[in-house]
């Protein structure tokens, strides 16, 4: 009989702290170190695993106090504690979308490394939707091709080069460079130091264009010889006079190099097409 009586005890204390951990926070469940209330749902989709790239929308909260929305794309790693964001996230498929509740100064100092927690004991709430999960895998094999492709226009650059050149009678050289002259100035030569006016027009082999600075009222300006523009630009000028026009071609390496450019959309070891006048020079 005693024994019966404490068995019942037992199952009352259990069922009363599991009754107090649901009301600390009404419609949360408990995990592994914090508590979490899911908004949608995706249980088909991939889950993250440590060393994939995960992209998440978070935004974090401390009561009423709005802490970093934002948009994070970080690789998953193992936890740094038991009940890390890290933790949370192994838990979510692709889309789903959650609230999870940390501890908020051991979240705060230990996991973000901000410094002392300013809020007391307020928890940190964390509202999360998992956009995207990139694999090692895919990491890899995406390298792989990139790698490939970067070596595919590397070698096809001079040939690009050389064609075009051909193809619009681009018959001059200098430092590697394919130029013609349009149009002849009589004005001042221009010089290392001195400050140059230009205008232009780029555009890609395939005749796109993609910049330009076409008025006299608002050129391009800078110093010769201080890598303030394109090396393809720079070299030109100094063989041109006041007045001057020329169309050249630059290869990569006096343009935008072996990364390209992601402004402009062009690809690595790609040459590209510039008009460029010289309007003016002006000592320093």
């Amino acid at each position: 009989m005693k024994m019966r009586s404490l068995t019942w005890i037992f199952l009352a204390v259990v069922l009363c702290l599991s009754a107090t951990s649901c009301r600390k926070y009404s419609g949360f469940k408990h995990g592994a170190g914090y508590y979490y209330q899911y908004h949608q749902r995706n249980s088909n989709g991939e889950r993250p695993q440590t060393g994939d790239f995960v992209e998440v929308n978070m935004a974090l909260r401390a009561g009423d106090e709005v802490l970093s929305p934002m948009t994070r794309n970080n690789m998953l790693m193992d936890e740094l504690y038991r009940g890390d964001i890290y933790s949370a996230l192994r838990q979510m498929h692709i889309g789903d979308s959650a609230t999870f509740i940390f501890e908020g100064k051991k979240f705060y100092e230990e996991f973000l490394g901000m410094g002392e927690y300013p809020y007391g004991k307020t928890p940190i709430h964390a509202d999360v939707k998992l956009l995207k999960i990139l694999s090692k895998r895919s990491i890899a094999e995406s390298e792989e091709e990139y790698r490939i492709k970067r070596k595919e226009l590397r070698e096809r650059e001079d040939s690009l080069v050389k064609a075009y050149a051909n193809e619009n009678h681009l018959d001059n050289v200098h430092k590697g460079i394919y130029y013609t002259i349009n149009r002849k100035g009589g004005g001042a030569k221009a010089r290392k130091n001195q400050t140059a006016q230009i205008l232009y027009k780029a555009r890609r082999v395939d005749n796109t264009e993609f910049d330009c600075m076409l008025d006299p009222a608002h050129p391009c300006s800078f110093v010769i010889g201080k890598d303030q523009v394109a090396r393809g630009i720079d070299i030109m000028v100094q063989e041109m006079n006041e007045g001057d026009q020329i169309t050249a071609i630059f290869p990569s390496s006096l343009a935008f190099g072996d990364k390209g450019s992601t402004d402009f959309g062009i690809q690595p070891f790609t040459p590209v097409v510039y008009e460029v006048e010289l309007l003016r020079v002006q000592s320093r």
